[in-house]
């Protein structure tokens, strides 16, 4: 079976689905029929097509993530925050 053949036989399954993902489900065949065509693309598009399943929902870690309640991401800048731990165990007021 093809990686656009498994994709297409997937996508009816999928409940969420809306207009709006319509852009990540041709982008997710576009990676599928390069795959199928150069084997050797796997190694540089699988990761990328995995991440737009994932978007999708369609793979086992997503669902998971979204049936047991994925935690959120910390408001702010990340550096930021870094910036202020340091300062804090340094003893001094963040820059």
């Amino acid at each position: 079976m093809s990686v656009r053949s498994a994709l297409e036989s997937s996508l009816p399954s999928l409940s969420a689905l809306s207009p709006a993902d319509g852009a990540a489900v041709e982008l997710a065949r576009a990676y599928a029929d390069a795959i199928d065509r150069d084997p050797d693309e796997l190694v540089k598009l699988g990761p990328k097509l995995l991440d737009v399943l994932g978007s999708l929902l369609m793979t086992p870690k997503a669902r998971a993530a979204v049936a047991t309640g994925a935690p959120e991401l910390p408001e702010g800048n990340p550096i930021d925050a870094l910036r202020e731990r340091r300062a804090e165990r340094n003893g001094k007021a963040a820059a």
